[in-house]
């Protein structure tokens, strides 16, 4: 390989990776979890820090109703936030929406479920 190909092959890779953003990593509860109790908080780990003011998780039912939108707070892991839930939730199916970004600004998000059956 040329050394002008080496440099443009490296270059393209720099590129690349500089453009990949943040991503979630784990949650918990976990996509798909079926839980025994109510959690007392949702909380999401990054690959990146998370820019924690621009943090944010709708909890919804299983049919998209909106029950509340939660300003995610820090944690001890800079690399995770917790939104802590006011009250337990009830038995059924839930969706949670969250919203981020990362130190670049570039806004994040993803949406997973989780079921509450005693």
């Amino acid at each position: 390989m040329s050394r002008a190909r080496f440099f443009l092959s490296a270059a393209g890779l720099l590129l690349l990776t500089g453009m990949v953003h943040n991503q979630l990593v784990k949650s918990e509860p976990g996509s798909g979890a079926a839980l025994r109790v109510s959690p007392t908080e949702v909380k999401l780990w990054f690959k990146e820090r998370p820019e924690v003011a621009l943090t944010s998780v709708t909890l919804m039912r299983a049919d998209t109703t909106r029950i509340t939108t939660i300003r995610a707070v820090a944690t001890d892991d800079t690399l995770a936030v917790a939104a802590p839930l006011s009250s337990p939730l009830p038995a059924g199916e839930y969706l949670v929406a969250w919203r981020t970004a990362s130190n670049d600004g570039h806004v994040i998000r993803g949406m997973f479920g989780f079921t509450i059956s005693p």
